[in-house]
């Protein structure tokens, strides 16, 4: 019985003091970023206080809405494997956002469909954000091997 009691202490504050892995209640998802990769869809993302008009850019709120300075084409830059050219013109698109899971997201936009879809959050600090689209099963296999042809981590 004296074993026990130190025992359940230990356990008990060992608990209270871990750090969660839920990526998406982190304070540091809500704020704006600006893309500055994108590579076989996985997107990285730098920390900036507002948008700049010509580079695209997601900005998180609380309440489950987003905001997305998106190319304005059907296509969006989703379908390049490096940012839009010149000619692209960036426009801002208000879409939602909701929790998948703790490190998955779900992103909607009504009018622009370039950012639509699920995605991982495998790396989120005070200043960058890594995001990777994620598709059905056969998709991700040929994307996971070209990536790893190109070397690119996720």
């Amino acid at each position: 019985m004296k074993k026990l009691i130190p025992i359940l202490l230990i356990v008990f504050f060992a608990t209270g003091f871990m750090k969660s892995q839920d990526r998406t209640s982190d304070p540091f998802l809500l704020q704006t970023w600006k893309l500055t990769k994108l590579d076989n869809y996985i997107y990285n993302y730098e920390k900036q206080n507002i948008f700049d008009a010509k580079t695209p850019g997601l900005k998180f709120s609380k309440n489950g809405k987003i905001i997305g300075n998106l190319s304005k084409s059907a296509n969006g830059y989703d379908t390049k494997d490096d940012f839009p050219g010149k000619a692209s013109k960036m426009e801002r698109y208000m879409g939602n956002w909701k929790k998948v899971s703790d490190t998955t997201i779900a992103i909607m936009f009504s009018s622009n469909n370039s950012m639509d879809g699920t995605f991982v959050i495998s790396r989120l600090t005070e200043s960058g954000l890594k995001l990777r689209k994620l598709f059905s099963a056969d998709i991700e296999k040929k994307l996971d091997s070209i990536r790893r042809t190109k070397n690119i981590s996720y």
